[in-house]
């Protein structure tokens, strides 16, 4: 029989889980950062973070989870910011359904499938498990530590895709928009010449956007939390492999992905206004 935790206890360890991880609250701008969907999980802008000289533009750059649940006032949303190009990062095995045909406006639609980060096995019960999250949690520092090279030619696409402005407004998207997309977003983020804490700030923020999706999940098998959520020390495992073996986030981003970094940079942020 499956250990069974009552809302109480799952609101103990998912509040715990987000003090562990920092999360630092959603800033109140004129502008909203996480869209406000019913069925699609985790969308959100990359618009109006501060960066070196300005902050990124909005309405250009979208992130969210897979596209299953989209419903009219979903589509509506996403139809009326005028996304052109959707980039899906899930594998073959995972995907249902393609954001990219339920979307009038979707001229360009690009598969760029990364294995690492299909987290179907663990949703499925095909993983082995023990009551000790560390062995989920080090299952997860092992994805982000092979998310870095594994991707090489899927994230030099997307940043190709980005170079060309009549691409945008573009969306990415995984299965959860937390690990592939939160590595992507990351990266980006650094190019445009966002802070550490900034590209921290977006990546955890996807453990408060996925916790109704994940909710039921937990429940059942509370030990899949670590797969269910983002942790800091995800983000710095893959940054760690990057520091150590391509030389650095700049290095990575101009000789693997092939980034134009000072283009990039022209094209998504802006200097405020005096």
């Amino acid at each position: 029989m499956p250990v069974r935790f009552t809302q109480d206890g799952l609101l103990t360890i998912l509040k715990k889980d987000l003090m562990d991880n920092d999360v630092i609250p959603q800033k109140r701008t004129e502008k909203i950062r996480i869209l406000p969907t019913e069925g699609l999980f985790n969308v959100r802008e990359l618009g109006g973070y501060p960066v070196a000289g300005g902050y990124t533009k909005w309405g250009l750059i979208y992130r969210a989870g897979e596209p299953e649940g989209m419903n009219r006032a979903d589509k509506k949303n996403l139809e009326g910011r005028g996304i052109k190009t959707v980039v899906d990062f899930r594998a073959a095995a995972e995907r249902r359904s393609f954001l990219g045909y339920g979307l009038a406006t979707v001229t360009k639609r690009v598969e760029l499938p990364i294995d690492a980060g299909n987290l179907m096995g663990a949703v499925s019960g095909e993983w082995t498990y023990t009551p000790d999250t560390r062995g989920a949690a080090a299952k997860m520092e092992k994805l982000y530590a092979a998310l870095p090279g594994e991707a090489i030619p899927r994230y030099r696409e997307l940043f190709a895709l980005l170079a060309e402005p009549a691409n945008v407004p573009l969306i990415f998207h995984c299965s959860a928009g937390k690990d592939r997309t939160g590595l992507a977003s990351a990266l980006l983020l650094h190019a445009l010449g966002a802070s550490e804490e900034t590209i921290m700030e977006d990546y955890l923020l996807s453990a408060e956007c996925l916790r109704r999706l994940y909710l039921p999940y937990m429940e059942t098998r509370p030990y899949m939390v670590p797969f269910m959520t983002v942790r800091r020390s995800y983000l710095l495992t893959a940054l760690t492999v990057i520091k150590d073996e391509y030389g650095g986030l700049d290095g990575y981003l101009t000789r693997e992905l092939r980034a134009d970094i000072p283009h990039l940079r022209r094209l998504y942020t802006e200097t405020p206004d005096p």
